[in-house]
């Protein structure tokens, strides 16, 4: 079974001989933050095998805190066991990918909308927001100018979930993120099918418009558009690979 790049970032966990409960707790919560994370952003492939020794190794923590993160995963959709019991990053299936694209469009645009309402008549604050999505945007077009599948994975995800956030709506939240934990990995796969020019008609540039100018409407149909393409993206893909 393989391992894993040490994903979401350099630096192993502090770990401490005879740490306490509420240490142990936050070295579960680390692990599985980071493993999730990599996950959603598409650095690790669909059928990618997991060890928990390995990724313990990576992390620099005992075995406890991998396997607990491992389970969550899997627990989620985002790690299946094989016939032979090994845990890998789950496959996916055309019916699993018209599930999970209806899931998306009935989540996300309202998710968004309500970011914008959490934000409310502030419009320093939505100014605010519009840039930093179209910072991470900006960055985004060059990974796809410059052909870089694994950047351009990371910051649409970073892009989403930056204002997903703002909505300060966990039950949705937590919805989304599952999908994405599905979604993740084989948008990266599809990605490199396809080429990053496929991915030039996004509609991130609407997203940051509309949320400018308050327009709730404007914002929920940009997001559902830019859903609709992403994953007609990957259906593609999919079918490449059939």
């Amino acid at each position: 079974m393989t391992t894993m790049t040490a994903p979401a970032g350099p630096g192993k966990i502090t770990e401490d001989d005879g740490a306490g409960p509420v240490r142990q707790a936050a070295i579960h919560e680390e692990v599985y933050q980071r493993l999730r994370r990599a996950i959603i952003s598409g650095q690790l492939e669909p059928g990618r095998a997991l060890s928990v020794r390995g990724l313990a190794a990576e992390f620099g923590v005992s075995t406890m805190p991998a396997r607990e993160a491992i389970r969550q995963l899997a627990a989620q959709g985002a790690l299946e066991f094989t016939t032979t019991r090994r845990v890998a990053v789950a496959n996916m299936s055309r019916e699993k990918l018209e599930e999970l694209g209806d899931a998306r469009l009935a989540l996300e645009p309202p998710l968004a909308a309500r970011a914008l309402k959490t934000l409310g008549g502030d419009a320093g604050a939505r100014e605010r927001l519009a840039d930093k999505l179209l910072a991470i945007d900006e960055t985004l077009d060059k990974a796809i100018g410059q052909g870089d599948s694994a950047s351009y994975a990371r910051l649409n995800s970073e892009f989403h979930f930056t204002l997903y956030e703002t909505a300060s709506a966990p039950v949705y939240l937590g919805l989304v993120e599952s999908l994405w934990l599905q979604t993740g990995p084989f948008m990266r796969v599809v990605i490199g099918r396809l080429g990053t020019a496929a991915l030039e008609d996004d509609k991130h540039k609407e997203i940051v418009a509309a949320l400018r100018v308050g327009d709730a409407g404007k914002l929920e149909t940009a997001v559902r558009e830019d859903i609709m393409q992403g994953m007609s993206n990957i259906v593609r893909g999919y079918s490449s690979d059939e």
